[in-house]
């Protein structure tokens, strides 16, 4: 898939699966030889703030890895297929990020992911002004090409998600101003028609669908109590968490679909619930433009490489379109 007429691939593994840096977590190590491999994808960076987050999630001194193998604010279900999380963007802030010189080392072309968490919109504002000035201080030191995923739907930050829904459109604006690449990532609950409303009125390159889907939304579609025993999410005194993995398919699928028959006229990157190449080929038959695998790298870690490989030699062999 092109941006700007810059080859960012097919496949793409979505942030904070592997980190701030594709540092990835303590289990990958025990999981690669058995096929938790990501060749042949594009990195995407676990989402930053501006300034430094604490979120729900303790970090080592090096501000980017988990104190803990298993997490407090993260409930996996793998065997059922689906996970629930309360992170909360924990991470010391984009300065430091940049002041490592990772993002800047890369080699080929990757994402970065950005969302402003201000409690008001001004400050919200401010904060996407900070980071474009924050990147552009940077923007010649890099290697290889980047884009900005613009991250309007993390359901852990304590924000109603309609208003950061109405930021969208002036935060693309101002990001715009780095002339990079910009995708928006948004949730299911986002309807394609509201999309296409930004997409209209705002710079944007591709659309990623969906982000984790907020405790208790959706409710005729998602038997909350039925996947965890309970009508009060276990993350409740975190604020609810989002839920991944299984469920969220046949919503990306339908609103892919949907999408599609509005004929929005960027790229549409589908990303929820894949967990095997069968998952990715109905997407990409439905007509997304690429994926992006995310719990599939905790749930089913032994098949991210047969996923990758499968979908990329579809694409060489045109089954996708």
């Amino acid at each position: 898939m092109k941006l700007r007429g810059l080859e960012f691939g097919n496949v793409f593994c979505t942030s904070g699966a592997r980190g701030f840096f594709g540092e990835g977590y303590w289990f990958h190590r025990y999981a690669r030889p058995f096929g938790l491999e990501y060749a042949g994808s594009t990195f995407i960076a676990k989402t930053t703030t501006l300034a430094p987050r604490k979120g729900n999630m303790p970090l080592a001194a090096d501000g980017i890895t988990p104190v803990d193998t298993r997490p407090s604010c993260i409930i996996a279900k793998p065997v059922q297929g689906f996970a629930l999380n309360a992170v909360g963007l924990s991470g010391p802030g984009a300065a430091h990020l940049l002041g490592t010189k990772r993002w800047q080392l890369r080699l080929d072309p990757f994402l970065i992911s950005f969302m402003a968490v201000g409690a008001a919109r001004d400050d919200r504002m401010r904060e996407a002004e900070g980071f474009v000035t924050l990147m552009r201080a940077h923007q010649r030191d890099f290697c290889a090409p980047f884009g900005i995923q613009l991250n309007v739907s993390c359901p852990n930050t304590g924000h109603d998600p309609s208003h950061l829904i109405t930021d969208a459109v002036e935060l693309l604006h101002v990001l715009s101003q780095l002339t990079v690449p910009l995708v928006m990532k948004v949730s299911v609950l986002m309807t394609p028609a509201a999309v296409l409303n930004i997409l209209r009125r705002a710079p944007c390159d591709a659309v990623t669908v969906s982000n984790t889907i907020p405790w208790g939304a959706l409710p005729h579609r998602i038997d909350w109590k039925g996947l965890f025993g309970t009508e009060t999410s276990p993350l409740a005194h975190l604020g609810g968490g989002g839920l991944s993995g299984r469920p969220l398919l046949p919503l990306v699928l339908e609103w892919i679909l949907a999408a599609k028959d509005l004929e929005l006229p960027v790229p549409l990157i589908a990303c929820g619930g894949i967990l095997s190449w069968e998952d990715a080929a109905h997407l990409l038959v439905a007509g997304a433009s690429a994926i992006e695998l995310g719990s599939v790298s905790f749930l089913r870690p032994w098949r991210v490489r047969g996923i990758i490989q499968t979908v990329n030699r579809g694409f060489v062999e045109k089954r996708w379109f």
